[in-house]
């Protein structure tokens, strides 16, 4: 019953990461949206219909350089146990104390694999893993 939405411009990548949900947890749905309003709409729809999601993937780095963050704040504030994993292609020091002060669940710098991603899911605790996959 786990519900996913990845936040993610690049269809490439929202296809790769998806893919690699697939193969880690198997979710029973995954959304995906390619901008902060598309997210904004699927989180709406979602509270209309009772349907709650069980975590979210956001890219940093969407229109523009770190518009994620405001998402990121957004989200948290509205929704505080929902996790929010931040997948990003940053790793500058300064832009990942920024990014950390606003609290994700986890932090998965780019080029994705599925050891990052498991080590990152294993941390959010409502995730059963199978992490010798």
């Amino acid at each position: 019953m786990k519900s996913i939405l990845i936040i993610e411009d690049n269809k490439v990548m929202a296809q790769i990461l998806a893919q690699l949900l697939r193969n880690s947890i198997q979710p029973k749905t995954l959304l995906h949206a390619s901008s902060i309003g598309q997210a904004e709409a699927i989180f709406m729809k979602s509270r209309l219909l009772g349907h709650a999601l069980d975590c979210v993937f956001l890219d940093l780095n969407l229109s523009l350089p770190l518009d994620g963050l405001s998402l990121l704040s957004q989200i948290k504030q509205e929704h505080p146990d929902l996790p929010v994993i931040v997948v990003t292609a940053e790793n500058e020091m300064e832009t990942v104390k920024k990014v950390i002060s606003h609290k994700p669940d986890g932090y998965i710098v780019k080029p994705l694999s599925m050891q990052k991603l498991n080590q990152c899911l294993a941390k959010v605790s409502n995730f059963q893993l199978d992490i010798e996959k």
